[in-house]
């Protein structure tokens, strides 16, 4: 039997949740939609290139500004293109109430690579993070140059993996 840690994959207003409560402790104040779908999109590659599993149980779409992950969409449109003040409801599985849930402190493996991702993405706007994600051969561009509407774990990864080695 392994000791290894078990792979746990969270709905993406969990981990939206999560980069609001950080940026809030951190003052930042420029999180707006396109932002939190950036920051979760680097997030997610990254959580695939360092522990080879998703972070979110959601295939992100290719849509014209970037990556998104179409339930967050829906969460956050009423801020169009503002800063979002609020936060994600969700369903608690535990008492089956509308609430803001997170995720937990606890989690070291996820909270290694979000720190991470935190300190190397949060200076950036939305609009920054989102050229990131337009550049030429990154898994947007080819999803949205082969009419893809889906783009792919094993690309993202693989682009990742990239850029790691890049640095």
């Amino acid at each position: 039997m392994s000791n290894s840690a078990p792979v746990i994959i969270y709905k993406p207003s969990w981990v939206a949740n999560s980069f609001l409560l950080q940026a809030k402790a951190d003052g930042i104040n420029d999180v707006s939609p396109m932002k939190i779908q950036k920051l979760i999109y680097c997030l997610h590659g990254w959580h695939l290139a360092v522990r080879g599993h998703p972070v979110v149980g959601e295939r992100f779409e290719a849509w014209p500004h970037g990556p998104v992950l179409s339930s967050l969409y829906h969460q956050f449109k009423q801020y169009r293109w503002h800063r979002i003040y609020g936060f994600a409801e969700d369903i608690d599985p535990v008492t089956g109430n509308s609430n803001t849930l997170s995720v937990s402190q606890a989690d070291d493996q996820f909270y290694n690579v979000f720190n991470r991702v935190w300190e190397r993405y949060k200076s950036f706007s939305g609009e920054q993070l989102s050229d990131i994600t337009h550049q030429p051969s990154t898994p947007w561009s080819y999803a949205r140059q082969n009419g893809m509407q889906y783009i792919s774990d094993t690309m993202i990864r693989n682009h990742f993996i990239e850029i790691s080695d890049a640095r």
